[in-house]
């Protein structure tokens, strides 16, 4: 089975239910590091990290261990969009080894909806092997959908000529000095430079996020040093927003996960109303109309 946007205590609910259920007698957890669960269950249980899935050490153990009195739970491991990734190879082959398989992920992908296919392969390799998600497999499969509210605005601040002028000589220098570098460095590095527009935007009562450390302030965290093992400590901010963006993450994964960790569902980003921030606010408000529009198809077959 497969369940999207639970919650820890919904995970561990499960698990339990389904090893009384079935009779399971050892639980085997391939977790990612940021993600690791704390299952209590009626039987052994080993946990193996996600990097650790494809080391020798383990590989031919568990496969002489795992038959079918055995659950393999794959907790958060879509970690890359590459369905033939060494670590997913190995996870399958431990897989295969059972029918008692529980997949958890928190949202049902990284980019779109085609890599909903990694989750179907831990189901069933072979049965997916090669094929592009369709609408039919929601209904095939034992596929179940918490949808998860959200809000999301953007704030625009006020950008005078001589910073508009700025921001158009540095993105000339930018593609000027590109060479051969990934054309996909000129908006990183613009979002970047529009950041010192937004630091004097910066209240003391609110909680931002950004890509690095350059604010230097106790109440802008990022996404690499943020709190995961408390995310209390960033606060509520008026008006219910759980947290305002003032650099969208480079990479969808440090987002997701942030997202994921945090539990803050009430953004707002905070943009200058330039051309990158309208770029980096678009792709997020498309990204999330992808995820609610599956969910809504999931829905239908629940």
């Amino acid at each position: 089975m497969i369940r999207i946007g639970l919650s820890e205590q919904e995970k561990q609910k499960l698990v339990n239910k389904y090893c009384q259920e079935y009779g399971i007698k050892k639980v085997f957890v391939l977790y990612f590091k940021k993600f690791k669960p704390d299952f209590s269950v009626p039987c052994e249980i080993e946990y193996i990290e996600y990097s650790d899935i494809i080391m020798y050490k383990f590989f031919y153990r568990l496969l002489e261990e795992i038959d079918d009195d055995c659950l393999v739970v794959v907790n958060e491991c879509l970690r890359t969009q590459n369905r033939s990734e060494l670590t997913y190879n190995c996870a399958h082959h431990y897989l295969n080894q059972t029918k008692h398989r529980v997949i958890f992920e928190y949202f049902p992908f990284i980019e779109d909806e085609q890599d909903l296919m990694i989750l179907l392969d831990f189901l069933n390799k072979s049965k997916y092997y090669g094929k592009s998600f369709s609408e039919d497999f929601l209904a095939e499969e034992n596929i179940k959908v918490k949808p998860i509210p959200f809000y999301f605005a953007a704030e625009k601040i006020a950008i005078n000529d001589k910073q508009a002028e700025e921001y158009e000589r540095k993105k000339e220098a930018l593609f000027a000095n590109l060479g051969k570098k990934d054309p996909d460095t000129v908006p990183r590095n613009l979002h970047l430079f529009v950041g010192k527009y937004k630091k004097p935007h910066i209240r003391p009562d609110q909680q931002y996020i950004a890509r690095n450390g350059r604010y230097n302030k106790p109440n802008v965290a990022t996404y690499q040093k943020y709190n995961f093992s408390n995310p209390k400590t960033l606060v509520t901010t008026e008006e219910g927003i759980d947290c305002i963006i003032l650099d969208f993450a480079h990479r969808r994964l440090d987002f997701n996960d942030y997202l994921k960790i945090s539990g803050h569902r009430k953004l707002k980003f905070l943009s200058t109303g330039l051309p990158v921030d309208e770029y980096y606010n678009e792709e997020f408000i498309n990204w999330w109309q992808r995820v609610s529009d599956f969910h809504a198809k999931a829905s239908l077959y629940q």
